[in-house]
């Protein structure tokens, strides 16, 4: 009798379906080994190049002589594999470390080949066009009536890496790319995931593409894509950014990037989640473009149509790289300045713009900027031939804004010239200066108390130069504001004056000097117009009135310097009924525009206010 009759039916039964178990495991465990046996190399090598074909339109195909490096299960490789060949007369070379593909099992029993997924680690690209050639044939895609089959499976990238080589011998390119492309059953259609480098930090990629060759054709394709900032614990594998010693710690990190960094957060521009775009996307060699687009980010929405093309006969990648090169020693030139303290002699450059051809028309709709609710009719940017021009009208919570703001150099050799022409409608002064104070650094002590009131403004400016500071001394144009309904902070100017009135002196050796009532001051009106004529800021108009008082003042300031001398008089009015002054107060303005100073004069009252006018004149 052996060990198994002794045990009961029961055990038995637990025993034999074990062993059944562990038998048809070992046979699946041996046949799952085995399956890649069922296909020749010969077959395995056609059906990787078949997959690939389908992906780069036939151009990528797998050498006759690629070995299978191992095999395991139904995963087969293939190492150190080299491709190349030529597109449009230039010559491109793919350097692969490892390919990977996974088959799929049931066509396989059948004794055929099918890839489910191909994977390439470290892929590395090198285009070398000398005569751009490789760029004309892109050029030259057709843009409909392609037979191209769609995608199938799909295909993983890791650690790519891409250079182009153009006419000039300059290698640009770009590395760390990682991608993984599925295709969507039953459409042309591909699923998109992956990181891309941006600077000196990665995005998270994802999307769909509803046909991918259209894109390339110029023809475009219908798209949704979302770009998230990549987590800091992401991208473990991919080596730290290193140190730029060429560039200065003040355009690493310093009042400039402070600032920057303390304004987008306070209009809600970082830590935003992702930024969605949907639309139609083309990608020719030398335009980029949307059309249709809805993108929205952080509290943004905003739909239109974009174009960024690039003129002139250069390589685009040798174009990217000047407009890159261009704008980063740009930005590193006025940080450094800043960070130094020597703002004015940050120079404005613009060359690098030339390459570029920009056209967005666009609108805002339900946005929100710094928590206030904002509506853009109408955003209109150009730029061709190093000139940039901005239309904007726009609504919210704020008040209203239209606007046009050129930059551009008048001829080649010229410098840069700015011109600046607006209207502000219904500015709220409280919460506009609220939001401002969002952008500022914290202050010290308290806030500011802010003045309040509707404000209507026309802005017309120009100026040129190759600084900053050259720019400030050579503005020319006028600002024309008025306000209404509003106050002042800091003093209440009727209660100063009836103290004046009532027989106070500015000094007394009892009481000591006149100090300014504490409060506000309300007005019903507020008028000033400033002149910019090069060198010098001029106030040829400033009027405030109230219930019983009004204030006049005109000066100027050398915008060199910033010395600002001002003269101007306070009146307080008998009543609304009467209004003849019964109290004179003129004062002088001084300083700096960054630290004013106010000097009261002798004030004047009953019968000396009327010969005293008379003999001196007044502010009118």
């Amino acid at each position: 009798m052996t060990w198994v009759s002794k045990m009961g039916p029961a055990r038995r039964r637990v025993v034999s379906v074990t062993v059944a178990a562990v038998i048809v495991g070992l046979a699946a465990l041996a046949a799952f080994r085995a399956l890649p046996g069922l296909a020749s190399d010969d077959m395995l090598r056609k059906a990787v190049t078949a997959h690939a074909a389908t992906w780069s339109g036939g151009e990528v195909r797998l050498p006759e002589d690629a070995a299978v490096s191992s095999v395991r299960g139904r995963v087969i490789a293939f190492d150190d594999v080299q491709f190349g060949g030529t597109f449009g007369g230039a010559e491109w070379r793919l350097d692969v470390a490892s390919i990977q593909a996974t088959v799929r099992i049931s066509p396989l029993l059948r004794g055929k080949v099918e890839i489910e997924t191909l994977t390439l680690e470290a892929p590395q690209f090198r285009l070398v066009d000398h005569d751009e050639t490789a760029m004309a044939a892109l050029r030259d895609l057709p843009a409909e009536g392609r037979d191209l089959s769609g995608p199938e499976g799909e295909v993983i990238v890791t650690d790519a890496r891409f250079v182009y080589e153009g006419p000039t011998g300059r290698r640009v390119g770009f590395d760390g790319l990682n991608l993984r492309v599925a295709a969507d059953p039953d459409s042309t259609g591909v699923l998109i995931a992956g990181g891309l480098p941006a600077g000196t930090g990665r995005l998270d990629l994802q999307g769909r593409l509803d046909d991918p060759a259209a894109v390339l054709s110029g023809h475009g394709s219908a798209a949704r894509l979302v770009l998230r900032r990549a987590a800091a614990t992401q991208g473990a594998g991919t080596p730290p950014p290193q140190p730029r010693p060429d560039v200065p710690a003040a355009a690493r990190e310093g009042q400039v990037i402070s600032a920057l960094r303390r304004i987008a957060t306070a209009v809600g521009l970082t830590g935003m989640g992702p930024v969605a775009i949907e639309g139609r996307i083309t990608a020719t060699p030398r335009t980029v473009g949307i059309a249709d687009a809805s993108v929205s980010f952080g509290g943004l929405l905003a739909e239109g149509d974009l174009t960024v093309a690039l003129a002139g006969e250069a390589s685009p990648f040798d174009q990217v790289g000047r407009v890159a090169r261009g704008a980063s020693a740009a930005w590193r030139d006025v940080a450094t300045a800043v960070g130094e303290g020597a703002w004015r002699d940050a120079p404005v450059t613009l060359d690098w713009l030339a390459p570029l051809e920009v056209a967005l028309a666009a609108r805002l709709r339900d946005s929100q900027l710094a928590w206030q609710a904002v509506e853009a009719r109408q955003i209109l940017l150009e730029a061709a031939d190093g000139r940039v021009r901005l239309d904007i009208a726009a609504a919210g919570d704020l008040g209203r804004l239209r606007g046009e703001i050129a930059l551009g150099a008048l001829s080649a050799d010229g410098p840069p010239r700015l011109a600046v022409n607006g209207r502000l409608e219904g500015i709220d002064m409280g919460a506009t200066g609220r939001t401002a104070l969002l952008l500022a650094p914290p202050p010290l002590v308290s806030p500011p108390q802010l003045p309040e009131g509707t404000l209507d403004a026309d802005i017309d400016l120009a100026t040129s130069g190759e600084t900053l500071g050259a720019m400030v001394t050579a503005l020319e144009g006028v600002i024309d504001a008025d306000a209404r309904d509003g106050s002042i902070a800091g003093t209440d100017l009727p209660l100063t004056l009836e103290g004046l009135a009532e027989g106070r002196a500015i000094m007394t050796e009892q009481d000591g000097p006149l100090i300014p009532s504490a409060g506000r001051t309300e007005f019903d009106t507020a008028e000033v117009r400033i002149d910019f004529v090069p060198g010098v800021g001029r106030v040829s108009e400033f009027r405030i009135r109230g219930a019983r008082y009004d204030i006049d003042m005109r000066g100027e300031a050398d915008l060199g310097i910033g010395a600002m001398r001002a003269d101007g008089q306070a009146r307080l009015l008998a009543d609304d009924s009467e209004p003849s002054p019964i109290v004179d107060l003129p004062f002088g303005l001084g300083g700096t525009l960054a630290a004013p100073v106010v000097a009261a004069g002798v004030p004047r009252r009953g019968d000396d206010l009327t010969s005293g006018a008379a003999a001196e004149g007044e502010v009118e």
